[in-house]
């Protein structure tokens, strides 16, 4: 009974630094993918020229998980009547559990609402481009980081329960 519970204890740890670590790795990837949306966003604004809502529910249709749901909210409040500004801000703050992108993340994608349907194509397209060079920078940071990282907590979980277990016995 003793071993099943020293296992168990180990098991758990190690799970739960397992979850850690694939949560620290989703952060690049929910980054490239911003990065993706928010190109593509450009493209429809500039080349397009078509509507916020609509360009909205390109970018919803062509994005992965949890950017999809973002996108799609952002497009039905649009369709509602709000500002593209308060949509952005109250889109970001009802998704942002759903991410794993940090506060440093917000502020700069929190950026791409001042000047989406206050200005014309081309500033918004300067916009645009300005934040997607910014989060070019935060993803190649946040690939060296969570390669560190993510190993740590693989690592740390298990030896956490090893370290429970032989205080334990």
């Amino acid at each position: 009974m003793r071993i099943l519970g020293c296992i168990a204890l180990i098991a758990g740890c190690g799970c739960l630094g397992l979850w850690l670590a694939q949560r620290i790795r989703r952060r690049p990837l929910e980054l490239r993918e911003c990065l993706m949306a928010l190109a593509l966003l450009d493209t429809e604004i500039v080349w397009g020229a078509t509507p916020l809502p609509e360009a909205f529910g390109i970018v919803k249709e062509r994005t992965d998980t949890p950017w999809q749901g973002f996108f799609a909210e952002l497009q039905e409040r649009l369709q509602r009547g709000e500002s593209a500004n308060k949509a952005w801000k109250d889109s970001i703050i009802t998704h942002k559990p759903h991410f794993c992108l940090q506060q440093g993340d917000w502020q700069v994608i929190h950026d791409v609402g001042k000047g989406l349907g206050r200005s014309d194509r081309m500033e918004q397209h300067k916009q645009l481009e300005l934040v997607q060079r910014q989060l070019t920078l935060i993803k190649d940071q946040a690939g060296i980081w969570s390669d560190k990282q993510a190993k740590m907590w693989s690592y740390l979980g298990f030896l956490g329960g090893i370290a429970g277990v032989l205080i334990l016995i």
